[in-house]
């Protein structure tokens, strides 16, 4: 009988260890990218140093598809309010949903500011 109990923690045990990521690593598994329309799309978020609600995102490979690149910067904002103030609200001054977008180099900047 003890020796079950003793089996069980253990068990159960190495199971709390395997979930030691919680929920991130079972968004996206550590090493994968996420993607949109199916491609890769690296953005940067920077914030401001004097107030930490303002940042700015600038995504490159927009050549792959402007709707691709709207939303991965979209993501990294999204991570990025939810990180700070628990929530994703945004306000943005230049978005994903601004109808003209400039592309310089690739890359496209988006700013705004967390709603938290």
């Amino acid at each position: 009988m003890m020796r079950g109990a003793v089996i069980a923690a253990m068990v159960a045990t190495l199971a709390l260890a395997g979930c030691a990521g919680g929920v991130r690593n079972a968004l996206k598994p550590s090493g994968s990218r996420a993607l949109f329309d199916g491609k890769y799309y690296p953005a940067r978020l920077t914030r401001d140093r004097d107030d930490r609600a303002a940042f700015s995102v600038t995504v490159s490979r927009v050549a792959q598809g402007t709707d691709g690149a709207r939303e991965a910067g979209r993501y990294e904002a999204t991570k990025y309010c939810i990180a700070q103030y628990g929530n994703s609200d945004a306000t943005w001054t230049i978005g994903p949903d601004t109808e003209t977008l400039t592309a310089r180099d690739d890359q496209i900047t988006f700013t705004g500011r967390c709603a938290g």
